[in-house]
């Protein structure tokens, strides 16, 4: 069901230190958008969430993998907000895993029990759909257009 490892979501104050960061890695950024409301912050549970969403794609991966940093407009405190899930906070946001079929793999979740927390959304060439896992952690499943 899995292919690989997609990408990392990571909630900061301040994007440009995380992005010089993971430049040192071979992360270089591919993709920005602003996120005033919409669909993405429907489908991350904050109609009214304002960020800028910046991707850092790894230079030479044979299978794409990305560090998306969020840099939250306020930025967010530190409370780690209400369980199951809180998609605003700094630090670890979600991991995501890319797959062929969104459809099977919600299916076979959803049969063993797993919290969908979004409806599937189709942004930067890609469906989405985003579970809730152990601890109250966030997973997203990827099925790339490529």
């Amino acid at each position: 069901m899995i292919l690989n490892p997609d990408h990392i979501t990571i909630g900061v104050a301040d994007a440009g230190p995380a992005i010089e960061f993971f430049a040192l890695f071979g992360f270089r950024k591919s993709h920005v958008a602003t996120i005033d409301g919409g669909v993405p912050a429907r489908y991350m549970g904050m109609p009214s969430m304002k960020a800028q969403h910046i991707t850092l794609a790894l230079e030479g991966a044979n299978f794409p993998f990305e560090i998306q940093r969020l840099q939250f407009d306020p930025p967010p405190g530190t409370d780690p907000g209400a369980y199951p899930t809180n998609l605003r906070k700094r630090g670890f946001n979600h991991l995501a895993f890319r797959v062929d079929d969104i459809e099977a793999a919600t299916a076979y979740l959803l049969a063993n029990g797993v919290t969908v927390l979004s409806d599937e959304m189709d942004y930067i060439s890609r469906k989405l759909r985003l579970f809730e896992g152990p601890e109250g952690i966030t997973l997203e499943l990827v099925q790339r257009d490529d």
